[in-house]
């Protein structure tokens, strides 16, 4: 491989050998930053079954009050979170099914008609709602999003939150105590419906966890790697090989003071500082990102053999050149020029204001969760994965030091990272009557409940899928695995909920 990235690095030399400059537009550069991390944090398209229009339910939009800080005796200030309903399929002693919402604001479309969670609502004669976590959408807890605000933003605060909210619903709106309840969610939503059920037994009788972010880590390797994997197995060998080459080839380019090479092909708004590691890591972590948005984001395994087909179309002279030729396609047309500048990213991270389109997707929410809790930082420190080595843990800590502040630091993060294990159990948690589904195409696995952990806690790997491909309702048109992990996990949640009803047990 060493030998192709210095036959391919003085192809680059040679193509762009007398390249002019280009004038940078810095407002349209701004507009880039904010589509490329909004477009990371929006609600992926939903793969719903074909449906009569006439048959939608109605879903209404409400508001729940309760404690700001649920761990201060001394501060008694409420706020109200936002929850959507749907109780057309209610039937008195039916139970409470719960969608709860992760690091994007909740919509209708997560509890309607086209949801596997809905059909169980059917078939049991269930109350069925979307719960949006604090400081997420329309869940405002403070006046913005300001540093010293967002210390009101934590797992234990939402879980809590959880908990005000589950016993007002059994108390105030079905009216019945000792309803049955069960919590459901995707990715951090996944995560925070097994936390809950582990936290509070005595109000989650039974968890859904689809793709949920399990055990906390500093550096995501991992998930580099089963991209890499993904992208060979749904992509193809060649596609692989060309983005290992174009990122090495780069790299090379930056070693050896040749970064002016890149200014043109990539329309790069300033050119690299070839001695400014924090910028040069910064330059791939963006490239990381936009291959990432259109191979996983919209949660369709089509989407990588598109990718590839373009990168491997052939009429480029180089990796180089036929992957700045995507990106730009992708990214900048009439957008401007490309982000070289972090100062220029961080600027948006650190607007407080709720309204930001930005915000409004919660990526500064979820920067914050990162920083203090999570980590799950995308770093190229393993050899087997496509992207170069150049983005370490050090360049995100200090991405999070400058956003929120010099509090932030190795060892603070990592504290934080340790905390949340400690508390929730990481790759094995103290789970029961908890469900855990996965795509086996889905990078995210890797930090997920894979493997069965008891006779109530069980996992199922769905072949030929990413994040997420469990929530819809049943089809005809599903593969075979997936309708059965579908029929599976109602025939298991309905005994959690139910021990010693008529249901039949899985």
């Amino acid at each position: 491989m060493r030998s192709i990235v210095l036959i391919a690095l003085s192809l680059v030399i040679a193509a762009f050998a007398g390249v002019p400059r280009s004038k940078p537009n810095l407002e349209a550069n701004r507009r880039l930053i904010e589509q490329m991390f909004t477009r990371r944090f929006t609600e992926p398209k939903k793969q719903a079954p074909a449906r009569d229009d006439s048959s939608t339910r109605p879903i209404s939009e409400h508001f729940f009050s309760t404690e700001v800080d649920h761990f201060n005796a001394q501060n008694t200030d409420q706020w109200t979170l936002r929850y959507f309903a749907s109780a057309d399929n209610y039937v008195q002693g039916g139970p409470i099914l719960i969608f709860l919402g992760g690091t994007r604001p909740i919509t209708p479309s997560m509890i309607d008609d086209t949801t596997l969670i809905y059909e169980m609502a059917r078939e049991w004669n269930g109350a069925l709602f979307a719960f949006e976590p604090r400081f997420y959408g329309e869940s405002r807890v403070t006046e913005d999003l300001s540093t010293e605000n967002l210390s009101l933003l934590s797992t234990d605060q939402i879980l809590a939150d959880l908990a005000e909210f589950v016993t007002y619903v059994r108390r105030e709106l079905v009216e019945d105590e000792t309803a049955r309840v069960l919590v459901a969610g995707t990715e951090l939503g996944g995560s925070l419906a097994a936390w809950f059920r582990i936290r509070y037994p005595h109000l989650g009788n039974a968890a859904w966890a689809s793709s949920a972010y399990m055990n906390a880590v500093l550096g995501f390797d991992d998930f580099s790697e089963a991209w890499g994997d993904s992208l060979i197995a749904h992509g193809s060998q060649e596609c692989y090989n060309e983005i290992f080459v174009a990122f090495h080839v780069m790299q090379n380019l930056i070693d050896l003071g040749m970064a002016d090479l890149l200014f043109e092909k990539f329309n790069i708004c300033s050119e690299i500082d070839p001695e400014n590691t924090f910028q040069v890591q910064y330059f791939f972590s963006i490239l990381m990102i936009s291959v990432e948005i259109y191979t996983i984001r919209n949660n369709d395994l089509a989407d990588f053999a598109e990718v590839c087909d373009d990168l491997t179309a052939g009429g480029t002279d180089s990796a180089v050149e036929s992957f700045a030729n995507w990106f730009n396609e992708k990214w900048v047309e009439d957008l401007g020029c490309v982000v070289s500048d972090p100062a220029q990213a961080i600027e948006i991270f650190q607007d407080p204001d709720w309204d930001s389109d930005f915000n409004q997707q919660g990526a500064r929410q979820w920067m914050y969760q990162e920083c203090t809790e999570f980590g799950w930082f995308f770093t190229t420190e393993s050899a087997f994965q496509p992207f170069g080595d150049r983005v370490s843990i050090d360049f995100y800590v200090e991405w999070c030091r400058q956003i929120f502040g010099d509090w932030i630091t190795m060892e603070s993060v990592q504290r934080g990272i340790n905390r949340a294990n400690n508390r929730f159990g990481g790759d094995n948690p103290g789970s029961s009557l908890t469900h855990f589904t996965n795509g086996d195409a889905d990078p995210w696995r890797m930090i997920s409940i894979t493997r069965n952990l008891t006779l109530d806690a069980q996992a199922d790997i769905i072949s030929n899928q990413l994040g997420g491909s469990d929530l819809s309702a049943m089809s005809p048109d599903d593969p075979a695995d997936l309708a059965e992990v579908k029929q599976r996990l109602k025939l298991t949640l309905a005994s959690y909920l139910f021990p010693f009803s008529p249901y039949e047990s899985p």
